[in-house]
């Protein structure tokens, strides 16, 4: 089993929590309920900071990364085997103001920037556009519905 990396929305310190316990229960109704975006795509945690970027070049505001958006002070769990952190309002915003129609852009150029940073090609496929759809989802709903933005990853 490789590396998972999601966001989730709902309450900040349950999610934080069920990561903590591993209570693959809660999260996985977190999914049936769409409020979970799956970026297990054979990604390096780095590679989220190139969506990121990408999004702020296509919306033509000052550039940032992920990283620098995860609460590691005071909402946040992380350990040897996986972690969840509570992501800054400024990438709900970021991904909010996208539509659906716009992810497959959005996923070019990420793809674009992986490719530049790897050296190796990095192609397009429907699971990434479809875990950048569910992200520009989950933000809109996170936004409509004053939820938290949680960023999990575990082995």
């Amino acid at each position: 089993m490789g590396l998972t990396l999601q966001f989730a929305i709902g309450d900040k310190q349950q999610i934080i929590d069920a990561v903590k316990t591993f209570d693959f229960d809660f999260l996985e109704q977190l999914e049936s309920e769409s409020k979970l975006a799956d970026f297990s795509l054979h990604l390096e945690p780095n590679d989220l900071n190139f969506l990121v970027g990408s999004a702020t070049e296509l919306l033509d505001v000052g550039e940032f990364g992920l990283r620098e958006c995860l609460d590691t002070t005071k909402f946040y769990f992380d350990s040897e085997a996986g972690g969840a952190f509570f992501v800054d309002t400024a990438i709900i915003d970021l991904f909010s103001r996208f539509n659906k129609n716009d992810a497959r852009a959005l996923t070019h150029k990420w793809s674009e920037k992986m490719t530049a940073a790897h050296g190796e090609d990095i192609p397009v496929n429907d699971d990434a556009v479809g875990a950048v759809e569910a992200l520009i989802a989950i933000s809109k709903d996170a936004q409509e519905q004053n939820l938290d933005l949680v960023h999990i990853w575990y082995l």
